[in-house]
C-alpha cells in the first residue's frame, strides 16, 4: 500500500479497507474541533467518556470542559463489567438522557463507552452480555475519537471487558461506532510505552488473522496490508512522536479493525486472556506480547518479529513476573484460555480440540512464568 506520510495526505485518503464496515470514518487534522462541530451540527446530546490521562493536554481542554463527562483511569485496569454497570447507573440518574456516548482515548476507553452505550438499553448486569450472538436492544449511538492508534476499536463491533469469571467482549452490531473521527496528531501526547505496545497489538491482530484457519478472504486482505504497515512502524524507534509513523499507525489501526470484523485472532490472544485475568494492571497489548514470546513453535515469524521490534525500540522482553503472575495462577489461566474455543479453532483449524488441550495450555503458562 502506498500509505500517506503527512496528515494532509491522510485527510485526502480514500477508503482503504476491503471488509465492509458501517462506521462513518472521518479523517481529520483537527479532531477535537471536528468532533464537537459535528455533534453540534447534528443536535446531539452527548455524554463523553474520556481517558483521564488526557486531562492535562491542552488539545483536550474543550472536552474536559464539558458538563456530561466521565474520566476513566485506563492505567488502573482495562474496563470491567462493574465499570460499565456503575457508569450506566450514573448516566441513568442524569436529568436528561444522552443520545450519544463519545469515547475518547485508547481501546480501553473506547470499549467502556461502547459497552455502556449498548447496556443503557439492556437491563441485566454487563457480565450477562459477554459473548457472541446475544439478542440485545440498541442503546445510545456511539462516536469515538482515538488518541492511541493500533487497537482497531474505532470500528469494531466489540467491547472487550473483564468480568468476574472471564475476559470477553460484548460482541454485537450495536457496539460498533456510528462515527469515528481519526486525527493521527492526537497521539502526540501519548507515552512512548503506550505508543509502542499499542502498535504491537496492531501487529498481533494482523499476524494472527493472516495465519488463521477461519478468517474470510477480505479479512486476510486487510490484515496483509496492515501487517506490512505495522512491521514498518515497529521497526523504527517510537520513543518520540513522528508524523509519518503516526499517520501510518492510524491507517494500520483501521485495517486492524476491519480485518477483525471478518477475521479472527488466535493462540496469542487466547493465552493473553488468561494472563490478563490474573493481573488487573497488565495491559492487553503487553499480555499478548508475553504470549507471543512463548509461542515460537506455533508462530515462528511472529516470535522473530516480536524479538526484533523490542530490540529496535530498546525494550527488554516483558515478563509475567513483572505483573505478579506466578505458579499459583496457572490453573485459573488454563481455565480461561480453554474457554477461548473460537480462537483455538482459528489457530489450529478443525482439529483444534486435539491440540489445544489443558495439558498443552498449561505447558505454555509454565514456560511463561519460568521466564525471568
Amino acid at each position: 500500500m502506498n500509505a500517506p506520510k503527512t496528515i494532509e495526505e491522510f485527510t485526502n485518503l480514500k477508503p482503504w479497507w476491503k471488509t465492509p464496515v458501517s462506521t462513518r470514518v472521518v479523517l481529520s487534522d483537527d479532531g477535537v474541533a471536528d468532533l464537537l462541530r459535528m455533534l453540534g451540527d447534528e443536535g446531539r446530546r452527548p455524554f463523553f467518556v474520556a481517558d483521564k490521562a488526557l486531562a492535562g493536554q491542552r488539545e483536550f481542554a474543550r472536552i474536559f470542559a464539558e458538563k456530561n463527562l466521565f474520566a476513566f483511569d485506563a492505567t488502573f485496569s482495562e474496563p470491567r463489567t462493574g465499570d460499565v454497570d456503575a457508569l450506566r447507573a450514573l448516566i441513568k440518574a442524569l436529568p436528561e438522557q444522552p443520545d450519544t456516548l463519545v469515547g475518547i482515548g485508547g481501546g480501553a476507553t473506547m470499549d467502556l463507552a461502547k459497552a455502556t452505550a449498548i447496556c443503557l438499553a439492556n437491563p441485566e448486569p454487563a457480565q450477562f452480555y459477554q459473548g457472541y450472538g446475544l439478542d440485545m436492544a440498541k442503546g445510545a449511538d456511539i462516536w469515538v475519537l482515538p488518541t492511541l492508534t493500533g487497537t482497531g476499536a474505532e470500528i469494531t463491533p466489540i467491547a472487550v471487558l473483564r468480568g468476574p469469571e472471564k475476559k470477553l467482549g460484548i460482541n454485537n452490531k450495536f457496539t460498533e461506532a456510528a462515527v469515528a473521527v481519526i486525527d493521527p496528531s492526537l497521539t502526540r501526547g501519548a507515552p512512548a510505552f503506550n505508543r509502542f505496545y499499542t502498535m504491537m497489538d496492531c501487529y498481533f491482530h494482523h499476524y494472527e488473522i493472516m495465519t488463521s484457519k477461519t478468517s474470510a478472504p477480505e479479512g486476510i486482505e486487510d490484515a496483509t496490508l496492515g501487517f506490512a504497515l505495522a512491521k514498518e512502524v515497529l521497526s523504527r524507534d517510537l520513543t518520540r512522536y513522528d508524523e509519518e509513523l503516526a499517520v501510518k499507525s492510524a491507517v494500520a489501526s483501521v485495517l486492524g479493525g476491519s480485518s477483525s470484523v471478518s477475521g479472527r485472532v488466535g493462540a496469542a490472544h487466547a493465552i493473553s486472556y488468561g494472563l490478563s485475568n490474573s493481573a488487573p494492571h497488565l495491559p492487553h497489548s503487553v499480555a499478548v506480547t508475553i504470549s507471543m514470546c512463548a509461542l515460537e513453535e506455533i508462530y515462528p515469524d511472529g516470535y522473530g518479529d516480536t524479538t526484533r521490534f523490542l530490540a529496535a525500540n530498546g525494550r527488554r522482553r516483558p515478563k509475567a513476573a513483572d505483573y505478579g503472575i506466578g505458579e499459583s495462577d496457572v490453573p485459573k489461566m488454563v481455565k480461561t484460555a480453554l474457554g477461548m474455543e473460537k480462537l483455538w479453532h482459528s489457530c489450529f483449524g478443525d482439529g483444534w480440540r486435539g491440540k489445544a488441550t489443558a495439558e498443552y495450555i498449561e505447558s505454555i503458562y509454565n514456560k511463561i512464568i519460568k521466564e525471568r
